[in-house]
């Protein structure tokens, strides 16, 4: 896609505070796509669900939890 090197400059320069859960069987957006955030966002949080493409029906508790206690932790 011709934006995701725009997008990765932005994520570099801003660094923005940063949860990925992915489903480790997603097989249309594989578990290296999840990883790849770390690239450009070092201090990013990864989570690879054991879950597929329906992370999120999948593992809701899961994801909820993750999100509740990533956010409870960000201060700005």
């Amino acid at each position: 896609m011709a934006a995701h090197p725009v997008w990765q400059v932005w994520l570099r320069q801003h660094k923005p505070a940063t949860l990925v859960v992915w489903g480790a069987s997603d097989p249309s957006f594989v578990a290296a796509g999840g990883r790849a955030y770390q690239r450009d966002l070092p201090d990013a949080e990864i989570h690879l669900l054991d879950a597929g493409h329906f992370a999120l029906d999948e593992k809701t508790d899961d994801i909820a939890a993750l999100m509740l206690d990533f956010l409870g932790r960000q201060t700005r």
